[in-house]
């Protein structure tokens, strides 16, 4: 009896940390859908205030999927925190400590990859493409870009951004228990399980599966390049390290 009572008990506690999610995400997409219009124009081109709309309830559904991506994404952290908090009690010192670290680690991680870094990408990617559309003197074409594609774009680039961190954390893990031969004698194995992940998560289109497969390739790579320049740092020192001398004692 007094076991069912712990169990309900702690049942009782995960049912009001995910209400408390819940709660937040639902609150937050209040916050974003009253400021929609002002929350779309952080995430135009600068300079750019013309979009064009070609249906009846597409601005509608824009606002709606904006406002649900932007709240849901605030909202896995809180229902992460939450989960965090709820594990604590049962973790060890070490386990507690570990996780709290990753779960600050990523925090800074998102927090400057969108601050700095999507701000610096979107601008590239716009100004690349715009200028094959604008500069398209074969026939008379008029650039005229729609709201939904351009923002449809952003969500597929915000979903390549949002499996660095995991993917990171995935391959270190792997790196423990594996050898840098294993990587490159397997590469190609990694290389069509990148695209496969990419095939599973987005639509059957071959621009969004290159834009979250070849992230993660390049990832790949460059965790095999830093493990290659550890591994070789660490003979270096071994080849430095002075060889001690032991004096006989007369």
């Amino acid at each position: 009896m007094n076991r069912l009572q712990i169990s309900i008990y702690y049942l009782q506690e995960l049912n009001y940390r995910l209400a408390y999610a819940i709660f937040g995400t639902i609150l937050l997409f209040s916050t974003t859908y009253t400021y929609k219009q002002g929350l779309i124009f952080i995430f135009l081109p600068k300079g750019l205030s013309h979009f064009v709309s070609t249906g009846l309830t597409e601005i509608f559904f824009t606002y709606i999927q904006l406002c649900t991506i932007f709240s849901f994404s605030f909202g896995l952290g809180i229902a992460l925190t939450q989960l965090y908090l709820f594990l604590r009690p049962g973790l060890y010192t070490f386990e507690a400590k570990t996780t709290f670290n990753l779960l600050i680690t990523a925090l800074i991680f998102y927090i400057c990859l969108y601050a700095f870094v999507f701000p610096i990408i979107v601008k590239i990617l716009w100004e690349l493409f715009s200028d094959y559309s604008q500069n398209f003197t074969a026939i008379d074409l008029t650039f005229e870009p729609r709201l939904q594609d351009y923002l449809y774009h952003l969500q597929q680039l915000n979903k390549a951004l949002t499996l660095i961190f995991p993917c990171l954390i995935a391959l270190n893990i792997i790196q423990i228990y594996t050898s840098r031969q294993t990587w490159v004698k397997y590469r190609s194995i990694a290389y069509i399980t990148a695209f496969s992940i990419a095939a599973f998560i987005t639509p059957p289109d071959v621009l969004s599966q290159t834009l979250i497969g070849l992230p993660l390739i390049i990832f790949y790579e460059i965790q095999l390049k830093f493990w290659s320049l550890y591994e070789e740092y660490q003979k270096q020192l071994l080849i430095r390290q002075p060889i001690k001398s032991h004096e006989n004692s007369h």
